[in-house]
C-alpha cells in the first residue's frame, strides 16, 4: 500500500513545464504510469543499489533514487531545463518527473524515484545498446565478445566505433 506524497519533490510546476516542452500528452503520460498495467522490473540494481522499472508500452524508464542523489538532480534542475530549452535536439536524457511516495504501514519507508525517457524505446532497430558514464574506472561489458548481441548494454570503454559525421551534425553535437 502506498501513500502519495501530493507534493511531488520536484514542483509539479517545473515537471509539468518539462513534460510541455518534451511534447509528452498528459493523459497519455499519466496512463503509461497509473494504468491498468504492471510495471517491469529490470533485471538487477546498478551499482548504485537503485532499481529500474519500464512502463508496459516501454516509453518511460522509472529509477530509485537515494536522498543525496535527488539534491543533486534538484540543484542541477534549472541548468538541465536551460539546457533541454535552449537545445531542442539535446541527446541528454530527457527527465519528466521526481516524485516521492511513502510506503504505508509501520515502516513508512520513503522511496524516491525520478521518471525518464527510454532511449530505447523506437521503431528503428537497434544494433548496440549502451550505458555511458563518462569514466572509465570498470566500464566494460562482462561478456566475452561471442556472447555480445543487440540485447547487451555495453559500457564506455566498449564504445569503439569511429564516428564521421556531415559538418552540421558534427557541429551541433558540439553545441
Amino acid at each position: 500500500m502506498l501513500s502519495y506524497n501530493s507534493h511531488a519533490i520536484c514542483h509539479e510546476m517545473n515537471c509539468r513545464t518539462l513534460r510541455r516542452l518534451f511534447k509528452v500528452d498528459a493523459a497519455d503520460y499519466m496512463l503509461s504510469l497509473c494504468g491498468d498495467q504492471a510495471l517491469r522490473e529490470l533485471s538487477s540494481p546498478g551499482k548504485s543499489g537503485s532499481f529500474f522499472y519500464l512502463t508496459s508500452n516501454d516509453q518511460y524508464m522509472i529509477k530509485t533514487m537515494k536522498k543525496a542523489e535527488v539534491k543533486i538532480f534538484l540543484k542541477m534542475l534549472r541548468a538541465y531545463y536551460n539546457h533541454v530549452r535552449s537545445f531542442e535536439n539535446t541527446l541528454v536524457t530527457k527527465f519528466f518527473g521526481l516524485h516521492c511516495v511513502k510506503l504505508a504501514g509501520a515502516n513508512q519507508k520513503k522511496v524516491r524515484f525520478v521518471i525518464m525517457g527510454n532511449l530505447f524505446c523506437s521503431d528503428h532497430f537497434i544494433h548496440r545498446r549502451f550505458d555511458l558514464k563518462g569514466s572509465s574506472l570498470g566500464r566494460t561489458t562482462d561478456k566475452p565478445q561471442t556472447e555480445i548481441d543487440e540485447y547487451t548494454i555495453l559500457k564506455d570503454l566498449d564504445l569503439n566505433f569511429i564516428f564521421r559525421l556531415q559538418k552540421h551534425w558534427y557541429q551541433e553535437f558540439q553545441r
